[in-house]
């Protein structure tokens, strides 16, 4: 956490206090047993959230996001190919349900987007 040390030892305590954890007076002392309630209090501890592991639910999302956004483009790519090769919408359906462990809806809905869109 960054911010401007110089606007007294209050913000100087809560920056300190906020980077590595360390009381270093009343006020942060404050701090501390405020935020070890939260963290023992199991209703309160389920919404909080320290910044690593915040980052860390970020990151696995993002990886989550650009499987899923690989899997569907390689869906796309695959339905067009099976159209130039003049496969039937019947054929690409169940193409889609063998190798992509689709069900029926999610292959029908996969085979429009792509046909909308040639």
């Amino acid at each position: 956490m960054k911010g401007d040390t110089s606007k007294g030892a209050l913000n100087q305590e809560m920056l300190t206090y906020f980077n590595d954890g360390t009381v270093t007076g009343k006020f942060s002392a404050a701090l501390d047993r405020a935020v070890r309630k939260v963290k023992n209090d199991a209703k309160k501890r389920e919404n909080y959230m320290t910044i690593e592991e915040y980052a860390a639910c970020q990151s696995a999302y993002a990886r989550k996001e650009g499987r899923e956004e690989g899997r569907a483009e390689e869906r796309m790519e695959t339905i067009k190919g099976l159209v130039k090769l003049n496969f039937t919408k019947e054929q690409i359906i169940k193409f889609l349900i063998d190798n992509f462990n689709l069900d029926k809806q999610e292959a029908l809905a996969a085979y429009e987007r792509v046909m909308a869109t040639a």
